[in-house]
């Protein structure tokens, strides 16, 4: 108890000493270097200041990245302020906090995570979060580097634990002692911080998820899509999934070619299984198709598009859930999703992270992978990075919400995944489906593919939904048409937008009985081609009559 009072102490006197510097704390190297000196009781003596500038009304971020090569645009006047942070004995990280002026402030923050092995600080979302009032935050976790390049973790357990989780939670701490001060107007600092939220998309989404398990004081609310959190298992199946259409002289191989007719079948098998004909699988674990009409064989079908029983097996492998022993590994693909992405080539993603993660060994490839690698992986779990920890009764009763959301023809990461983590937590936790949707609700997306746009073969299907990473799939966003920035241009509701969704549930208590996913013309905003009612699992949105593209037409049942 006595070393909690000194804790407290401490921390109120970095607070009131960074209060005091508000007179000089303005957007500039020397005002933060002078903050970052009174916060060596908070662990951020070895800190520095890389840069700090103002950003002008309609300017740009400046600070690209092998991640992120696309700059923010069009953005408000900002204070853009970026540090170092010392994690290790032999590593650091890097994070960014845009600051709005301070009449447009709405009291929050919003971090925002990554993808794949990727190293930048993700600018174009938060960038975005800019023009709703929020403060932004993001890190580069500590190394620069594209999403498939996983080199940099070689022989580098700490650089593995900063991309685990110890650069975001660093980053969100860190804010949250730099931001009270800014903006301080001889309130109470430590008051002026009223919500913190976070959102991220497939590895994003595993970092808000371990970050809640890890840390439940970080955020109030998470905004979670297509979340890579079973790591070992993930890029198991990532790396065994190639291998079971390699090589590309076997009998059972299927051409890349092939892929998107035989997935265009499958759709349309399904679809006339949903209640309306529309190109758009609304339920895809609902559908239960006869593979036999996918064989040559079958007289039905035309030569051109169909497969050999050698090849019809590689198929029905990569769509049912990896096994061993008996034991799921990881849930199959969706009917609907295209599986050419991962079958037609190896995956860095899966075979890297037995390179330079696991074996630290650049010899290996995804022709040596055996179920042996899998228990391995799973044993090991470097960094920890697995989101396995379900029992989140702590954020739970802190008021933290979840929303999750998962593209249903996800080619890279099936929804099962996200169903999974769903029950996990309810059969930890000791709860039932009503408990948990009071703090955690699931949405999947039908036709969405990989956080952002559709499935080739659902391309009608609605999936914008203003989470991360898709502001930045409308081409008017990157083209500069129509200087579209944030939210759904028309429709900036809780209904439609997702972050405010997640607002909506933290701040006012009041839960996401649905969404609301739109699909522009040409996936250019602002005009809108459909929008369609999304609801949270299991629930499963039924068409009642009307025109197909209006949401007020499909309800949850």
């Amino acid at each position: 108890m006595l070393d909690g009072m000194k804790s407290r102490w401490a921390s109120s006197i970095a607070l009131a000493l960074l209060t005091a510097y508000v007179s000089c704390l303005e957007c500039n190297v020397a005002a933060f270097e002078a903050a970052l000196e009174t916060l060596e009781l908070e662990g951020f003596s070895s800190s520095s200041v890389v840069y700090a500038s103002t950003i002008p009304p309609g300017g740009s971020s400046f600070d690209p990245s092998p991640e992120y090569p696309i700059n923010a645009t069009y953005l408000p006047e900002l204070c853009a302020v970026k540090f170092n942070v010392k994690s290790s004995e032999t590593t650091s990280y890097n994070l960014a906090i845009l600051l709005p002026g301070r009449e447009r402030w709405n009291g929050r923050l919003m971090t925002t995570g990554n993808g794949g092995f990727g190293g930048g600080i993700n600018y174009p979302d938060m960038g975005e979060y800019t023009h709703y009032g929020f403060v932004s935050v993001s890190t580069d976790t500590g190394h620069l580097s594209d999403i498939g390049d996983s080199s940099w973790a070689l022989n580098n357990p700490e650089s593995i634990v900063d991309w685990s989780y110890r650069a975001l939670h660093g980053s969100v701490a860190l804010a949250k002692q730099i931001v009270p001060a800014y903006y301080s107007n001889n309130k109470t600092a430590a008051s002026l911080v009223k919500f913190s939220y976070y959102t991220g998309c497939a590895t994003g989404g595993r970092q808000g998820l371990r970050s809640l398990q890890l840390y439940p004081n970080d955020f109030d609310g998470v905004l979670v899509g297509d979340a890579a959190w079973q790591t070992t298992n993930l890029q198991s199946w990532s790396t065994w999934m190639p291998l079971q259409n390699y090589p590309p002289n076997a009998s059972y191989h299927i051409p890349e070619s092939l892929f998107n007719s035989v997935t265009a079948r499958i759709t349309s098998l399904c679809d006339s299984q949903d209640g309306i004909i529309d190109s758009i699988i609304q339920d895809s674990a609902g559908c239960s198709i006869d593979y036999a009409f996918l064989l040559c064989s079958c007289p039905t079908r035309k030569q051109t598009a169909c497969l050999t029983k050698p090849q019809l097996a590689t198929l029905r492998k990569m769509l049912s859930p990896y096994t061993i022993n008996d034991e799921i590994v990881f849930p199959g693909l969706p009917l609907g999703s295209d599986p050419s992405l991962l079958a037609s080539e190896s995956n860095p993603i899966g075979y890297g992270y037995f390179q330079n993660f696991l074996y630290n060994d650049t010899s290996y490839n995804f022709t040596l992978y055996t179920d042996d690698d899998y228990i391995a992986a799973a044993a090991g779990d470097p960094g920890h990075a697995t989101a396995k920890d379900f029992d989140i009764t702590s954020f739970k009763e802190s008021g933290g919400k979840i929303l999750m959301y998962h593209g249903y023809a996800d080619p890279l990461i099936p929804a099962g995944s996200s169903i999974q983590y769903v029950t996990s937590t309810l059969s930890t936790m000791g709860i039932d489906e009503s408990q948990l949707s009071s703090f955690l609700r699931l949405f999947l997306i039908p036709g969405m593919g990989h956080c952002v746009s559709n499935a080739p073969t659902q391309p009608g299907a609605p999936w914008y939904i203003a989470a991360a990473s898709q502001i930045a799939g409308i081409a008017g966003r990157l083209t500069g048409v129509n200087n579209i920035t944030h939210s759904v241009p028309g429709y900036m509701d809780a209904r439609h937008d997702s972050v405010m969704a997640l607002v909506k549930w933290v701040e006012e208590g009041v839960p996401p009985d649905e969404l609301v996913a739109t699909k522009f013309v040409n996936d250019t905003a602002p005009v809108v081609e459909s929008q369609r009612t999304v609801c949270p699992w299991p629930k499963v949105a039924r068409y009642t009559g009307g025109g197909l593209e209006a949401a007020h037409n499909w309800v949850c049942d």
